[in-house]
């Protein structure tokens, strides 16, 4: 007795992958939706990533200009501290001519009048 191979329908072979019949017979619609979907994901999935990229070089931007205000803060804030020394100052007012007092100055005070 000699078995009779069946070829089963649905079976795809090498050679039929690679000539493309799977896209022209058959359930070719199904197959076709298929790679349609795998495009639309691929598609967003490359666009996902070229918004992360933009979004990479934009922080570091930012981090870089931040970098830069604290150098340009700790910049101005040691001019300030220099400026607020006593003898800095003392210094700065005598080119205009301007000396420190021997006494110290008079406070006045002038009490509230109460509206009668």
């Amino acid at each position: 007795m000699v078995k009779k191979r069946t070829k089963n329908k649905k079976a795809r072979t090498i050679i039929d992958i690679l000539k493309g019949k799977f896209l022209v017979e058959g359930d070719a619609f199904s197959v076709w939706k298929f790679i349609l979907f795998m495009v639309i994901l691929s598609l967003i999935s490359i666009s996902s990533s070229h918004i992360v990229d933009e979004k990479v070089v934009e922080i570091s931007e930012l981090k870089e200009k931040s970098e830069e205000y604290k150098a340009r803060y700790a910049l101005i804030h040691n001019k300030l501290m220099k400026l607020k020394v006593e003898s800095e100052l003392e210094d700065m007012v005598i080119s205009d001519s301007l000396y420190a007092l021997d006494k110290q100055p008079y406070k006045i005070l002038v009490p509230k009048v109460k509206d009668e």
